[in-house]
């Protein structure tokens, strides 16, 4: 009798385990991209513009031991970018290495990365994460989007081993490099010349076929 009952009880038994030790919790945060202040639809050539990294969703009292994110762009469009922390990144840093950037042609990449023991080492406010200035080279259409992000909480019982967060990011955000005014201009003029010279060129040949039929 009690051997048939042994299933029953395990699971039971499973199930009160569980429901008086919890796992730890998933935080979720997201992080989005967003110009600051330019008009990413209308960049010309030669023209700088400021994209954010921003951070969101974080609770009050809520700690990030590693955030990272990674964007990607067309690098015939836009130069190499130049990375700035931004103001949720603890500064001074427990460690200089705890702020990582890479930067090239086209890649975009920003980790926050530190397993101090005092909130002062740890991401703790929502806001900008890093920004990153790029200057349009050639005209054309493109956009900015992540390609990796990453993210981890403070273990209380393990500082190595922090517990995962699940990171939800925003859609790619779409930029157009159109040419510079000056150039739109002597396009304009040179398409006008050309025009002109055809015109003046069929002319000619009218007067000449009328001569020739004339004679």
């Amino acid at each position: 009798m009690f051997l048939s009952c042994l299933p029953v009880f395990l699971s039971f038994l499973v199930c009160a385990v569980a429901w008086l030790w919890p796992l730890p919790t998933r935080a979720d945060i997201a992080l989005s991209i967003e110009p600051a202040g330019a008009d990413l639809g209308h960049l010309t050539i030669g023209q700088t513009a400021t994209i954010e990294v921003r951070l969101s969703g974080l609770a009050p009292g809520g700690e990030l031991d590693t955030v990272a994110a990674t964007l990607t762009y067309d690098a015939s469009l836009l130069e190499e970018p130049r990375i700035v922390p931004g103001p949720i990144v603890p500064d001074p840093l427990d460690d200089p290495l705890d702020f990582l950037t890479a930067e090239k042609a086209g890649y975009v990449e920003g980790t926050f990365l530190t397993f101090g023991k005092t909130p002062a080492d740890r991401i703790r406010a929502n806001g900008l994460f890093f920004s990153f200035d790029v200057t349009a080279l050639a005209p054309g259409q493109g956009a900015f989007r992540f390609d990796f992000v990453d993210a981890t909480a403070p273990n209380p019982d393990d500082p190595f081993d922090p517990l995962p967060v699940t990171v939800q990011t925003g859609g790619p955000v779409s930029f157009t490099v159109v040419p510079e005014p000056s150039s739109v201009f002597l396009l304009a003029i040179m398409g006008a010349a050309i025009g002109a010279g055809g015109v003046r060129a069929r002319r000619r040949r009218m007067v000449k076929t009328r001569s020739e039929r004339v004679t």
